[in-house]
């Protein structure tokens, strides 16, 4: 697949992930009873990450990118090139996602292991298309920036609590 065609292959992806996220949004808050706002930028935020990161194409080979990826750390070519700038974005990508995801279900436990979870599986999804590249490094930047976004989500949340309380003396 051309570079060109995999960018509108990812785009799709993000704009059917988008649409997904903005249908869920008012019946999942209504049936779950969490907050809005935060319920919306957690789903459009996870919506984004998931349509830049699944695999757009199934080629053969995948058994052996899969070996590649968990015996030998990771090998094959990169969508972002490697480096710093291409560990940032794997941190810094994830914070707003589980910042979020905190603040809407004040879980702050539960969002990172899920958001982690979730990120492994799609890394080992990346196995399926060739142009994608299944790093475990790169879900270990994914789980450190998805644990600082909750640890900034439960800042936020206790620091609220301790404004209602003294507000209430």
């Amino acid at each position: 697949m051309s570079p060109e065609a995999h960018a509108l292959v990812m785009a799709a992806w993000c704009a059917v992930m988008l649409l997904a996220a903005l249908a869920l949004w008012r019946p999942l808050t209504r049936r779950l009873g969490r907050r809005s706002a935060p319920a919306l930028l957690f789903l459009l935020t996870l919506a984004l990450c998931a349509g830049i990161t699944l695999p757009d194409q199934i080629q053969p080979g995948a058994l052996t990118r899969l070996h590649q990826c968990v015996v030998e750390g990771g090998a094959g070519p990169r969508t972002l090139g490697a480096g710093p700038g291409h560990q940032l974005v794997n941190v810094v990508l994830w914070i707003p996602l589980a910042l979020c995801g905190v603040l809407a279900t004040r879980r702050a436990l539960l969002v990172p292991l899920g958001i982690s979870a979730t990120w492994a599986g799609i890394e080992l999804l990346q196995t399926l298309d060739p142009v994608r590249d299944c790093q475990p490094a790169d879900w270990a930047h994914n789980t450190l920036g998805a644990a600082l976004g909750a640890l900034l989500g439960w800042a936020l949340l206790r620091a609220a609590r301790a404004r209602s309380r003294t507000a209430l003396r």
